[in-house]
């Protein structure tokens, strides 16, 4: 039997009595009278509104169309109005006042006024495969759409007990029954306060800020360290200018300290930007006792961080040169004594000049300049992922490949910044040429790993045991051979190379299987030129295939054959690594909270399967530590993704727990953000079906797993309300998405106090 707390679990807890039962207004969408006021203005015609507007004032969407014309026709009828004529000001007030009105019998009429569509005081079938149709348009549901007939005549069963093939208004309090359903419903319920103070009081606002240092204090500290050593370095080399003979003559001026301050930094940070591309001396670093110093997790954004300092530096360096180094330069004639300090420097054969000044420093700056410019415009976020339209138009000039192949182009600037420095007029010798002590252990660190790699052969060709390709080629499951000597641990990534389609290119992705799987698997998603490509050669390789059709799914995998055990018919595939990750962490935590948006779900499921493995492995003598307490209390995974086909992609992890986490060690949570959230009228039939497809087959029919698919984003509110009911002490945070979202940080620094911490990881996608 199912998982019960698995199957049973609603999207969110609602209260028939606190306006969300059968509620067609969202007040995170619309939240006043004023707002549909200023709507209405915005959308009427002669001062009146008409329908094809009206879902516009209550914040419908386009797909909901259907439902907010209906509405309209329902209230225009109960108020006693002709549709066609439009509304006022003050009828669309009393439109609203009517759909705000916490009256559950008045919501029940409403609704069933809405679904009898020929108004004969019944719901027949062909009235529920109608609105059917708009649910599944309105939710973004597939797998409604492909079985409307099937699903309209479960319902009509389910809610006419008298045989009469249609539903009559005394059979809605079956309706409310099954919508009441939630195990959550008053878990939290008077915990969370109505009315929250615009203005928060001091302590909560110290509270906070203390929260925000003691989880960020690694970074606070490095930051301050690194931002320390560029002033002083800075300071220092302007000093030593300042300090110069030739400031007496004129040669260099403050605009000169100025430029060689910058460039001292420059070189600093051109040093430390290479080392923190040292994946592998990072990982293993990860592992020793600097980790509790280091933020060696964040070392992608501090990469970032010491980029656009190198660009700042430059650019001043520069500016300072060009906008009055230069400028005095051509106007002074060589006097003897300006003769004495700079003609050692130059060939004695030939009477100096202004080019000679400037040739080789000059040739190497703008070298230099053109490539870091390039490099940096192209690793601007909005570019580097931009839409697959806009790739398609400037295919050869932005997105992720164009990243990839200007950033291996820095590479020619560590030669160029060694010969910039070395000609350096004002320089006595090598030795007070500073520019090769920053950037040597660096590259000899770098190049140390790329040698590494290729002796200890770290670089494996791998064999592709099976691919499983989705839905019109959205993403690409692989199982690929375990190579020998490969361990890793859970939220590890590699990178993977196709020599098909560029033999230079790699990419990182998240290993989804577990450490003690005997294989690996990769999940990639079709997000960017060359991914595309690589889930176009696998959707050819498996063509012939067998081919899987559930609702609006379609998967397509290779089935046994000769060729295709081989790994004949796949593309040669290239791994390196493996490379260690934030998520890694969850080891040292009792309670973990798991959160995946999309394909950020990878790096957690292997998480999961970690800990699965350990529940199947341990189910009669349990995993323990040094104090013979259990491992992990609690793993709660909250996984949001916009569309149902995603679910396919980990319905086997999904019952695999269901079936074998006897000891509720692991709450799954899936959310499907496109269905809209529980009790409104637009998703009742929604629910309605994944509590009868539940009690008919014990599987969800939206996520087709024993795990049922929740409506809408989570309350994080909510969650961590009642993680912090429920458990005391540290709490690990895991969050892998898009860096821009923040609410669950805020979450964590709001809700942490003496007794209960949530520490906070988060890995960008």
């Amino acid at each position: 039997m199912a998982n019960e707390n698995s199957t049973q679990q609603p999207s969110s807890p609602f209260d028939p009595n606190k306006n969300n039962l059968l509620s067609f207004l969202d007040f995170s969408v619309v939240k006043s009278w004023d707002d549909v006021k200023t709507k209405f203005h915005q959308q009427m015609v002669n001062g009146k509104l008409f329908k094809k507007n009206f879902g516009v004032c209550i914040g419908f969407d386009e797909r909901s169309k259907h439902f907010a014309y209906e509405l309209f026709d329902v209230l225009s009828k109960r108020k006693k109005i002709k549709p066609d004529d439009g509304i006022t000001l003050q009828q669309l007030k009393e439109f609203w006042d009517e759909l705000k009105r916490d009256d559950q019998e008045t919501r029940l009429a409403i609704f069933f006024d809405l679904c009898d569509l020929n108004d004969d005081d019944k719901i027949s079938k062909e009235e529920i495969e109608t609105i059917l149709k708009w649910t599944a348009s309105a939710n973004n549901l597939k797998s409604i759409e492909n079985q409307i007939e099937n699903y309209a005549s479960l319902i009509i069963k389910e809610f006419d007990p008298d045989g009469n093939g249609s539903i009559e208004k005394k059979h809605l309090k079956l309706l409310v029954k099954e919508l009441s359903k939630s195990k959550e419903a008053n878990v939290l319920k008077g915990e969370v306060d109505d009315e929250v103070s615009l203005w928060p009081d001091v302590c909560t606002l110290v509270r906070e800020t203390l929260e925000v240092i003691k989880q960020n204090r690694k970074q606070i500290w490095f930051s301050t360290l690194w931002l320390a050593i560029n002033v002083s370095l800075f300071i220092w080399k302007f000093n030593e200018y300042k300090e110069k003979k030739p400031f007496d003559y004129e040669l260099i001026n403050y605009c000169t300290g100025i430029a060689k301050g910058a460039a001292e930094t420059l070189k600093f940070n051109m040093g430390l930007i290479l080392f923190l591309a040292c994946r592998r001396s990072l990982t293993t670093l990860k592992s020793t006792f600097l980790s509790s110093i280091f933020p060696f997790d964040d070392h992608i954004f501090f990469h970032m961080m010491v980029g656009l300092a190198i660009s700042i530096a430059t650019f001043i360096h520069m500016a300072m040169h060009l906008g009055c180094g230069f400028p005095l330069l051509s106007t002074l004639s060589l006097s003897y004594k300006l003769k004495g300090i700079i003609e050692p420097s130059f060939d004695h054969s030939k009477k100096p000049s202004n080019f000679d000044l400037i040739s080789v420093p000059g040739v190497t700056g703008i070298l230099m300049f053109s490539i870091m410019s390039c490099a940096f415009i192209l690793g601007i976020h909005c570019l580097r992922k931009s839409s697959r339209g806009t790739r398609e138009s400037c295919y050869h000039i932005i997105g992720f490949n164009a990243f990839w192949y200007a950033h291996r182009l820095l590479f020619l600037v560590y030669p160029l910044l060694i010969l910039h420095g070395y000609f350096d007029s004002l320089a006595s010798d090598w030795l007070n040429r500073t520019t090769w002590k920053y950037v040597a252990i660096p590259m000899l660190v770098y190049t140390s790993e790329g040698i590494y790699t290729i002796i200890k052969k770290q670089i494996y060709e791998v064999k592709v045991l099976k691919a499983t390709v989705y839905s019109k080629n959205d993403l690409v499951a692989l199982r690929l051979e375990k190579p020998k000597r490969f361990k890793y641990e859970s939220g590890s990534y590699v990178y993977v190379n196709c020599e098909d389609i560029a033999a230079c290119e790699w990419h990182p992705f998240s290993i989804t299987s577990a450490p003690d799987d005997e294989y690996l698997s990769l999940h990639i998603r079709n997000a960017g030129d060359w991914t595309e490509k690589l889930v176009e050669r696998f959707g050819k390789a498996v063509e012939g295939g067998k081919i899987t059709k559930i609702g609006g799914i379609h998967r397509q995998e290779n089935i046994n054959d000769s060729k295709w055990e081989s790994g004949e018919k796949y593309p040669k595939i290239l791994i390196k690594g493996p490379y260690g990750a934030v998520t890694q962490d969850y080891k040292k935590y009792k309670v973990l909270l798991l959160i995946g948006f999309g394909t950020g779900a990878t790096p957690m499921i292997s998480i999961l399967k970690d800990i699965l493995n350990q529940i199947k492995t341990h189910e009669k003598e349990k995993s323990t530590d040094e104090n013979g307490e259990s491992k992990f209390k609690k793993a709660y995974f909250y996984w949001i993704t916009r569309t149902e086909e995603s679910f396919e992609w980990f319905k086997g992890v999904m019952n695999d727990v269901a079936e074998h986490d006897n000891g509720r060690v692991i709450e799954m949570n899936n959310h499907l953000s496109s269905i809209k959230r529980e009790g409104d009228p637009r998703s009742v039939f929604v629910t309605i079906l994944q509590n009868i497809q539940t009690k008919i087959e014990e599987i969800d029919f939206i996520s087709r797993s024993r795990i049922r698919a929740r409506h809408g984003k989570p309350d994080w509110e909510t969650v961590f309300l009642k993680l912090k009911k429920e458990h005391s002490g540290k709490i690990g945070v895991f969050f892998c998405g898009d860096s821009s979202f923040n609410e669950v940080a805020i979450k964590c620094r709001k809700h942490s106090d003496d007794s209960t911490q949530f520490e906070y990881h988060h890995e960008g996608t």
